[in-house]
């Protein structure tokens, strides 16, 4: 297969995946109709699921017994079990078809859904969040204990911020703030609220986790019943449930409040959990991947240093039981595969090297953090660097350079890949990792963005991408994002990101697209 975006489950043992044609195939166990095939039969056979075929699906969520599929245009299909709802789709009736979701999200552009077996919460474009399902403990959020066969919109202005993301547990529910704060509810079993249990056992309305003041959250992730949070800095802290040590604090207790996992890291990028096993990982700036609670037959009280890569590899790798924590994703762009050789291999010396303090003889400070260099490296690597270091510029002699206008995140990304030839970012901060290899005429980065980028087109961002790719004249981005652009041209003219190009970039587009026939009869 060309292209495979899919997911499997722990008690399922089952796949789905997306070919490059857009068909939608799935094998394996289906106990809860998980194949979407409309019956519970298990299939040895790549079975075409005929509900999402041509729905550009981009992402799957799903629990033990409920399922969603979330496509390009930002709709949601639902199946599985629905004894509380869950499914959002009006009834309490079970369905093993995939049936879109109709009501007030059919008017929404769906950016998240996650869920627990009995309740689900979607987070839209507009930073609205949606909940349904089982509300026996307030889990849904709504300030009563009524279950919602329905989407109803969760009231968030008293907290004074918008959501960013969110996240489902068993019996409660968790949402992220963009000012980096973090508001649970539903049953505050093993302390999972943050609140202590003596002094409240649930809560029916979001209410800030306690203990994190002057913290910046920016990534918040959820196993079966513990929490880890990542900060701005690079710390991660956790709470709950912690029977087989989890919460990587050194104990097994349980804690009602957000701890510091135990270890010195350095910085830590991103943090995994998943919501049928009682493991933890994180992987660091250097690429080295702890984990931490039941793994390899064992309870870790505290994060182990692991052999692995990546995140994936954590849970891949669970005896009788793996995983994938997120989707999978490969090439969906029609260029082959490389294969990786030892001549191709990037020296480990350089990419340990990498933000190495006592080495560094330059310092890049962005958004007010300091990313450490080596002028020689950026040299050999960088046309534009070399000029910068070894001509008459005001930064030749300077050991501090101010860069502004970017983004933290992405710029480290940029420096790193002179040290490793790789690149490790998100598809929605791509597209400005592109822009800065244009900027300094890193030609062979730009290619790798590109892909990058080509993966992460969705309708909600198609418009900006063929925007960018006119600013900076790069003619397979422009033609690639009209393509898609002119495959979705109804869902695309609706966005708020077309709202907000100019006219003339309007103008292109639809002339562009007059060409190619789109307005004929």
């Amino acid at each position: 297969m060309d292209r495979f975006r899919g997911r499997n489950s722990k008690k399922g043992g089952g796949a789905i995946y997306v070919t490059k044609d857009d068909e939608v195939f799935g094998f394996g166990r289906n106990e809860f109709g998980f194949l979407g095939t409309g019956d519970k039969q298990s299939r040895t056979e790549h079975t075409k699921i005929e509900q999402l075929c041509g729905q550009n699906i981009r992402e799957f969520q799903f629990s033990d017994c409920t399922f969603f599929a979330i496509s390009a245009t930002d709709s949601v299909c639902a199946w599985g079990s629905n004894g509380f709802g869950q499914l959002g789709l009006g009834t309490k009736k079970d369905t093993w078809i995939p049936t879109k979701i109709e009501g007030i999200l059919g008017t929404k552009r769906v950016v998240q859904v996650t869920c627990s077996n009995y309740h689900t919460l979607v987070l839209t474009s507009d930073k609205e969040v949606f909940s349904f399902g089982r509300n026996e403990f307030g889990q849904l959020g709504l300030g009563h204990k009524d279950d919602q066969t329905v989407p109803i919109k969760l009231d968030f202005a008293a907290t004074g911020g918008v959501v960013t993301a969110i996240a489902c547990l068993f019996l409660s529910s968790v949402a992220l703030l963009d000012s980096g704060e973090l508001f649970a509810w539903g049953k505050n079993e093993d302390g999972i609220l943050g609140q202590s249990e003596q002094d409240m056992k649930e809560q029916n309305i979001p209410r800030k986790v306690p203990g994190l003041e002057g913290i910046t959250i920016t990534r918040i992730v959820c196993g079966l019943n513990h929490a880890l949070a990542l900060s701005n800095d690079g710390k991660v802290y956790s709470w709950g449930w912690n029977g087989y040590g989890q919460l990587g604090n050194g104990t097994d207790e349980n804690s009602h409040e957000p701890t510091l996992i135990f270890g010195n890291f350095g910085r830590i990028r991103d943090v995994a959990a998943h919501n049928n096993n009682a493991i933890s990982a994180a992987v660091t700036e250097a690429d080295e991947v702890f984990a931490w609670g039941d793994f390899n037959g064992e309870e870790n009280l505290i994060p182990k240093k692991t052999s692995f890569t990546s995140l994936d590899e954590v849970f891949a790798e669970i005896p009788n039981a793996a995983v994938t924590f997120r989707p999978l994703r490969t090439n969906f762009d029609d260029e082959p595969v490389e294969e990786k050789n030892s001549a191709n291999e990037w020296p480990e010396w350089l990419q340990k090297s990498f933000g190495d303090v006592e080495s560094a003889d330059v310092v890049f400070v962005v958004e007010g953090k300091k990313i450490h260099a080596h002028k020689t490296i950026l040299i050999m690597r960088c046309a534009v660097f070399r000029t910068m270091f070894l001509g008459n510029w005001k930064e030749s002699n300077e050991s501090e350079q101010i860069i502004e206008h970017r983004s933290y995140d992405v710029f480290f990304a940029f420096l790193k890949y002179f040290y490793t030839n790789q690149v490790d970012l998100q598809p929605d901060m791509a597209l400005e990792l592109f822009a800065l290899a244009h900027f300094y005429q890193v030609t062979d980065l730009q290619k790798e963005c590109l892909k990058i980028i080509k993966r992460g087109i969705a309708v909600e961002n198609a418009a900006s991408v063929y925007d960018k790719a006119i600013q900076l004249a790069s003619e397979e981005l422009r033609e690639f994002a009209f393509k898609f652009c002119l495959k979705h041209l109804t869902a695309v003219v609706n966005t708020d990101g077309f709202k907000l190009l100019n006219s003339d970039v309007v103008r292109d587009l639809f002339l562009h697209a007059a060409q190619q026939g789109a307005f004929k009869n």
